[in-house]
């Protein structure tokens, strides 16, 4: 009779318990489905992660009657020339390969020196590229190319900043010298703006902005990198001012002449330090990467910096899912912004567009309110700025063939549900195993 008792009290034991962990499921099950308002990353920090959305392309053009030599070297150059880089490559035979959407890319001039060579931007834009000179061996020729398309002085001094730093502000000067320095007094008020609030950002960089600045001089000698940005170095008739960060990544328009002004610059460097949940457009998230290459140095470097490696399988799927959930474009965003439509086993089509905004949502929507205030305090102003009108200097989008790199998305509330679910059979399993061991002691 006690020992039926004693079971009998188990029993309702057990129901409370089983009662109590369906209320707790309940209740764990309300607090997954609401919305996250924080995150554990940074746009600073997601800018460190390669998930190869958009490479540039580097296509090869040769023809039957191409000598096997030139078309061996093409492959053993390019994959070790192109190793830790964010450049694809591939060959393409114009005899064989006639339908092949990069063939649009070749000019007929190419077309009758074969091999030849074209660069593609993940904006659109493509740069032919100089394989073939009469004086020099081939092999020696295509290694200088790709040299050159990898890495300049103003690129290795970008990527060694951004590694360090919040962000560099890349400021491409002009023939004008009074508007060269008007240019960079705009840039360095902004910079002395953002270290200011340093101590502010959502989480602590060690470093404030950057100014790099790119004379008239140095611009012959960056011709990739100007590209890459929409510029042709034969027509740098004014200042052009870019915002770059984490892994060489261009972030925002391309401002030239009076653009250049320290609510502007503002607008896109406040984004780096922003919070990754933000729900702009992934595009902020992942801007397009300068053409360089990024080295096993530099990448430890930065998880030292980070305090993580932005390269680790788990970190790279779960900032995927980020990216994917601010996939959208962002209301109001006052700066140049492009829709990209992935199609599996079909072309990339990029088309760009500009939207005009009437106010200034992205820097409300980013700063916390000390930063607010305290940039009202030091601009003299009792509301925030409205944000000139700008337009992005990309150049127009070519159809170009990019395999499509898909990423792990899950939906939110299934995640959720699976969440939920597990946490309660690992609860109903440990309690169930401790009443069943105190039921059989007794």
């Amino acid at each position: 009779m006690i020992k039926l008792f004693r079971l009998a009290g188990v029993r309702r034991c057990g129901k409370a318990t089983i009662l109590r962990l369906l209320v707790f499921a309940c209740l764990l099950g309300y607090l997954q489905s609401e919305p996250v308002t924080a995150c554990r990353y940074t746009v600073h920090e997601v800018g460190f992660v390669d998930l190869r959305i958009e490479q540039y392309h580097l296509f090869g053009y040769i023809c039957d009657e191409t000598n096997g030599d030139i078309v061996s070297a093409f492959k053993q150059i390019s994959y070790a020339g192109l190793v830790n880089s964010n450049i694809k490559f591939e060959i393409i035979n114009t005899d064989q390969q006639k339908d092949h959407p990069a063939m649009k890319l070749l000019d007929l001039q190419q077309a009758k020196s074969l091999p030849a060579a074209v660069l593609v931007s993940p904006d659109g834009q493509s740069l032919p590229v100089t394989v073939t000179e009469s004086d020099r061996p081939f092999e020696e020729t295509l290694r200088s190319a790709f040299e050159d398309i990898l890495s300049s002085p103003k690129r290795e001094e970008i990527l060694k900043q951004v590694i360090e730093t919040y962000g560099v502000v890349l400021l491409i000067e002009g023939p004008d010298d009074q508007e060269n320095k008007k240019a960079k007094e705009a840039a360095s008020d902004v910079i002395e703006l953002i270290s200011s609030q340093m101590d502010m950002l959502p989480k602590p960089i060690t470093h404030p902005p950057v100014l790099v600045v790119m004379d008239l001089k140095s611009v012959k000698r960056e011709k990739i990198l100007l590209w890459s940005l929409g510029l042709d170095s034969e027509e740098v008739s004014e200042p052009h001012a870019a915002v770059i960060y984490g892994r060489a990544r261009w972030i925002g328009p391309l401002f030239k002449g009076e653009e250049i002004t320290e609510d502007n610059l503002a607008n896109v460097l406040f984004v780096i330090g922003a919070d990754c949940e933000c729900g702009l457009d992934h595009r902020w998230l992942q801007g397009t990467m300068l053409p360089a290459r990024w080295t096993d140095k530099m990448q430890a470097k930065v998880a030292e910096n980070l305090g993580f490696d932005p390269e680790n399988p788990m970190i790279k799927m779960e900032m995927s899912m980020i990216i994917r959930r601010g996939s959208y474009s962002y209301p109001g965003v006052p700066l140049g912004y492009q829709e990209i439509a992935i199609e599996p086993n079909s072309t990339m089509e990029i088309q760009q567009s500009v939207r005009t905004p009437q106010e200034n949502p992205v820097r409300n929507s980013i700063m916390t309110d000390k930063m607010i205030q305290k940039a009202q305090i030091s601009n003299g102003e009792n509301s925030p700025n409205e944000v000139e009108e700008t337009s992005n200097s990309r150049s127009d989008p070519v159809e170009q063939i990019l395999e499509p790199a898909p990423l792990a998305e899950v939906s939110s509330p299934l995640r959720n549900a699976i969440f939920v679910l597990v946490g309660l059979c690992a609860l109903v399993l440990v309690f169930g195993i401790a009443i069943l061991a105190r039921a059989k002691r007794r």
